[in-house]
């Protein structure tokens, strides 16, 4: 890909709305996406989403997006595939990727989509080093800078700004469509990974778990409150420093996430 011209190459600017922070528990509540490339194509791919989940008011106070919105959409099983197909074949451009990257990583691991690892080009990075006269490098800063009129915090708005810091990005450096990946590569540095890191089985020896294996064990919600939960361990994941337990719960009837360190037993 490195040798490949600019021209060739598709690029997919994405964004996410979501019901927090924190992807090993919070939920997709919209998606954004456009496809573009340095011709001048453009498609877009945009869906709000079903969490199934209320969506806290300091979320919602955020990007605007509330349960009554939401109550009719498609749940994330329902579009995850198509939109898998429309990015598959693109280079991803997102602002703080792994973030984003991290919410569908896990996604497409609960749908047994068998990606690629998923990285991608981070505008925040080249915004710091193309826009440095700004204050700071928010979209919302970004858009108003470049004369864009969008929603702030809606995910197609957000795909669409950062696909234009991009491209204003292509033209401040110099590159043309006949430059190359590798060269553009050279000036953004590093590629962005998800943070979602696929444990090994030490930690299923260290706390005797073992994925496939249904235990029993006594869990400590973030309230205080202990229950026991039947389980059936499916994948151990590492986001940040925190480590889970990705498993099916008897309990709830559905796949849950469990904070390793909230385990206070097991039998």
């Amino acid at each position: 890909m490195f040798n490949e011209k600019l021209l060739t190459i598709n690029f997919c600017a994405v964004d996410l709305e979501t019901t927090g922070v924190n992807p090993a528990f919070d939920k997709i509540v919209e998606i954004g996406a456009v496809k573009f490339n340095l011709a001048g194509d453009k498609e877009e791919f945009h869906t709000l989403i079903n969490p199934k989940v209320h969506i806290p008011y300091n979320v919602v106070r955020i990007h605007g997006i509330t349960d009554e919105m939401v109550c009719n959409s498609p749940s994330i099983e329902d579009v995850v595939f198509s939109f898998y197909d429309f990015i598959k074949d693109s280079v991803l451009v997102v602002h703080n990727p792994s973030f984003d990257l991290s919410f569908i990583d896990l996604v497409f691991k609960k749908q047994g989509i068998a990606s690629r690892r998923l990285w991608g080009l981070d505008t925040v990075r080249l915004a710091r080093k193309f826009f440095c006269e700004l204050p700071n490098h928010k979209l919302t800063t970004l858009a108003s800078y470049l004369g864009i009129d969008c929603r702030n915090h809606r995910a197609l708005d957000d795909a669409i700004v950062c696909m234009m810091v991009f491209l204003e990005v292509v033209k401040r450096s110099g590159l043309d469509e006949n430059s190359t990946f590798g060269e553009f590569m050279n000036i953004h540095g590093a590629r962005v990974n998800s943070k979602i890191l696929r444990e090994k089985s030490e930690i299923a020896t260290a706390r005797k778990i073992a994925i496939g294996k249904k235990i029993t064990i006594r869990y400590c919600d973030t309230d205080g409150n202990v229950t026991v939960r039947n389980i059936l361990p499916k994948e151990f994941i590492q986001y940040g420093k925190n480590r889970y337990i990705v498993a099916h719960c008897y309990l709830r009837g559905a796949e849950r996430c469990f904070l390793e360190s909230r385990i206070i037993g097991i039998e």
